[in-house]
């Protein structure tokens, strides 16, 4: 079987009379198949586009591409993903929708949003004392029902609907020390640790606007515990007064949360 054209170009040597391929003429005929040959590659090109991995050998679709499927696909770049990464998991987008809500899926996209790197782990909590926890290595564990979690001391019939992300940053954020006007406190990231704005803002959506919260759910704050040892679901923290930054002991104003975390409101 003959060997198709590939190129305007190829086809022209074998279709076009000899005088638009020797001489002047063919020079012509070259330059024009050539222009007619970028824009059907630019075609080519254009529709592969469209898929973020598309070639054998693990090509993936230029970046601009993959930010533009991540934005229609509602998934997150992680803060050190690579292209081929990304494209991955841009692929599996459907199947990660089907268990949207589920507080494993929600602690597996923060996962990929922090990196496997810096042994970053996760834990949820609800109203109810519903505990579900990611470690680093990604082994799951949960332990339901335990009624031991008491933010505000506010009723679970009133507030069933709330829950709480507690983030173990490891090496990837830590605290950020110093005082008021001193030019160190909040200057490089967020007030009190090193994540940055943006770092805020991306795990804020992810657990509130991003649709992989539960639905009808509301996260009441992200907690960064700087502490691996606190916020255990056998012995929680809240004494029913962290609602507010401050509670009164014999008519002095003390802090009501652990100083060894960072709280960030939803």
């Amino acid at each position: 079987m003959a060997r198709p054209f590939h190129t305007f170009r190829a086809l022209r040597k074998h279709v076009a009379p000899r005088w638009l391929t020797e001489g002047e003429g063919g020079l012509v005929g070259y330059a024009l198949d050539l222009m007619r040959d970028a824009f059907l590659d630019r075609v080519r090109l254009g529709f592969l586009a469209g898929y973020p991995q598309n070639g054998p050998n693990g090509e993936t679709a230029p970046p601009d591409a993959l930010v533009r499927m991540g934005r229609d696909r509602r998934v997150i770049r992680g803060i050190f993903e690579t292209d081929a990464e990304y494209a991955a998991r841009l692929v599996t987008w459907l199947v990660d929708r089907r268990t949207a809500g589920n507080p494993f899926t929600l602690m597996r996209q923060l996962h990929a949003y922090t990196g496997s790197a810096h042994g970053v782990s996760f834990r949820t909590v609800d109203e109810r004392g519903n505990w579900y926890s990611r470690a680093a290595d990604g082994t799951q564990t949960k332990s339901l029902a335990t009624g031991n979690w008491n933010w505000d001391s506010t009723t679970p019939a009133s507030n069933w609907s709330r829950f709480w992300v507690i983030i173990y940053p490891g090496t990837l954020w830590t605290a950020e020390t110093g005082t008021w006007g001193s030019g160190t406190w909040g200057e490089t990231g967020t007030l009190g640790t090193t994540a940055t704005q943006e770092h805020v803002a991306t795990l804020l959506a992810l657990c509130t606007a991003d649709g992989w919260n539960p639905g009808g759910t509301r996260c009441v704050a992200i907690i960064f515990a700087l502490d691996a040892a606190t916020f255990a679901p056998g012995a929680p923290e809240p004494d029913g007064l962290w609602g507010k930054w401050e509670k009164y002991s014999g008519g002095t104003a003390v802090a009501t949360r652990l100083a060894t975390a960072r709280y960030i409101g939803a």
